[in-house]
């Protein structure tokens, strides 16, 4: 059984992280433009569910949000393990 998401949306990015099989997403818009992609994906999780868009140059997200049903937004810049999770689902997406 994997660990459910708090309603307070602390460590989301590390719990699904350590339980990426019940992490699901499906890419619902892809644009390229000037070489860089932007991805925006529907999410769920256990309990949550949401949206993750993604901006990628190089190979690196630059830009990331994720914005669960929790009533929480998660981004780069107040959650370091995001970068892992935006290289995991875009690794799955272009295999």
């Amino acid at each position: 059984m994997t660990k459910s998401i708090p309603s307070s949306g602390a460590g989301a990015v590390r719990i699904i992280l350590k339980n990426k099989d019940a992490f699901h997403f499906d890419l619902r818009e892809k644009k390229e433009d000037n070489g860089k992609q932007s991805y925006l994906f529907d999410v769920y999780y256990e309990n949550a569910t949401g949206t993750l868009n993604v901006l990628m140059d190089n190979g690196e997200p630059v830009i990331a949000a994720l914005n669960l049903s929790l009533g929480k937004v998660i981004t780069l810049s107040n959650d370091t393990n995001l970068k892992k999770l935006c290289k995991y689902v875009i690794d799955q997406v272009n295999v």
